[in-house]
């Protein structure tokens, strides 16, 4: 019995750091912020400083010359709620809120290829864009 007391610290160990405070900063951040019509769009993958295993990924989409600007703009964001952010690829994407078609696309010449399949997961969870006809092309 009291071999099996001792295992209970690393069990619990984990789940205090899954649900740390710090953590509850990546809850508040919007999954899903693209505009409407062509854009270039960044998959990114947050987390609180130090809490690299309990990331989020997000979607950042915007209608600039080049993905860097939107990289700029999500530390503009997310830097002063000390969230750190990893870059897993780009592409574009071409929003059409009127017909309800979303297309995936392309890769990103500074930060390589997002998977497309994870962002169109990701944008069908998302509220604003379950309905959508959501393609990917490769």
């Amino acid at each position: 019995m009291f071999k099996s007391l001792s295992l209970i610290p690393r069990i619990v160990s984990p789940f205090q750091k899954c649900y740390s405070t710090d953590l509850i900063n990546l809850v508040g951040v919007p999954r899903v912020k693209i505009t409407k019509g062509q854009n270039r769009y960044l998959l990114v993958n947050i987390h609180t400083h130090g809490f690299t295993k309990y990331g989020r990924v997000i979607v950042r989409g915007a209608d600039v010359d080049n993905h860097l600007a939107i990289f700029d703009s999500i530390l503009e964001e997310l830097e002063p709620e000390g969230i750190c952010a990893k870059i897993l690829g780009g592409g574009r994407i071409l929003n059409e809120p009127d017909n309800k078609k979303i297309k995936i696309y392309g890769t990103s010449r500074t930060f390589g290829g997002a998977d497309h399949t994870r962002t169109r997961n990701i944008l069908q969870a998302w509220t604003t864009y379950k309905d959508f006809k959501i393609t990917v092309k490769q």
